[in-house]
C-alpha cells in the first residue's frame, strides 16, 4: 500500500514538473526591469532608456508624432529601448504617449508622459553691434514662479541690468505669460574679437537644479581699428 502510494505521488510530482516545463517553454515576449513609464520635460530632443529582456527579436514603435523610437529593434535578450522627443509641449496640458514593445507576439507597452510647461524666446539669435544696446528680446512661457534666465561664459560680465528693483517684466495672456528681457544692456565691446554666449530659459527643480527649455545665441560685432 505504501508503495502504491509512494508511486501516485511520484507521478503526480512528474505531471506538475512536467506541466511547468511546457508552461516556461510557452513563456515569451519581454520582462521589464526599468520601469514601465518616464516624465520628460517640455523640450525637443529629450531622451529616455527602458532596460528589459526580450525571449526573442523585438520591435517597438511610437504613435505620435512628439515621440521618436531611436533604437527600434534588437535581436532578442537583455536590451535597452530608447525614445526621444521632436517637439515641444506648446498645448499647455500634458500629454501620454504609448510606446508599443513586441516580442514573439507578445506586446508590452511602456509609458511616456511629457510636462506641460514651455518657455521660448521669440528668435533663436541675437546680433548687437560692438557699441551694444538693449536685448529688446521678447518670450512666451506658462510657467512663471520657477522660470529662471542664465547666461554662460564671460559675457555675464558685459551685461548691465536697468532694474531699480528686481521685478518680473510678464504680462499675463490667458494661460501664458508674455515677457520682455529688454532690462538687461549689453555694454559696448572695445575689443578688436567679438563677442558670443548663450542665454538660457529655464525652470527651476529644487535649489540647485534646472532644466533648459529654450537657447538664445548671442553675438556681438567687435570694434574694427
Amino acid at each position: 500500500m505504501k508503495q502504491r502510494q509512494f508511486t501516485v505521488w511520484t507521478c503526480l510530482v512528474a505531471t506538475v514538473l512536467l506541466l511547468a516545463g511546457c508552461l516556461q517553454d510557452k513563456v515569451g515576449g519581454v520582462k521589464m526591469y526599468s520601469e514601465p513609464n518616464v516624465v520628460l520635460y517640455s523640450v525637443s530632443n529629450q531622451t529616455s532608456m527602458f532596460l528589459f529582456y526580450a525571449s526573442g527579436p523585438w520591435t517597438a514603435t511610437s504613435r505620435v508624432p512628439w515621440l521618436e523610437v531611436t533604437k527600434a529593434s534588437g535581436p532578442g535578450g537583455t536590451d535597452t529601448l530608447k525614445v526621444m522627443t521632436t517637439q515641444k509641449n506648446l498645448t499647455g496640458q500634458e500629454r501620454r504617449a504609448l510606446v508599443e514593445l513586441v516580442a514573439d507576439g507578445e506586446l508590452t507597452t511602456v509609458e511616456v508622459v511629457q510636462r506641460d510647461e514651455y518657455a521660448e524666446f521669440d528668435r533663436d539669435t541675437l546680433k548687437l553691434p560692438a557699441e551694444g544696446g538693449m536685448m529688446e528680446v521678447t518670450f512666451r512661457a506658462n510657467t512663471r514662479d520657477s522660470l529662471q534666465l542664465y547666461v554662460t561664459g564671460s559675457l555675464a560680465e558685459f551685461l548691465e541690468d536697468t532694474r531699480k528693483k528686481d521685478t518680473t517684466k510678464a504680462t499675463r495672456a490667458e494661460e501664458e505669460f508674455k515677457g520682455t528681457l529688454n532690462f538687461l544692456r549689453v555694454l559696448p565691446n572695445t575689443d578688436t574679437i567679438a563677442r558670443s554666449g548663450l542665454f538660457y530659459l529655464a525652470i527651476g527643480i529644487g535649489n540647485e537644479r534646472h532644466i533648459n527649455l529654450d537657447t538664445l545665441v548671442f553675438h556681438q560685432d567687435a570694434l574694427v581699428k
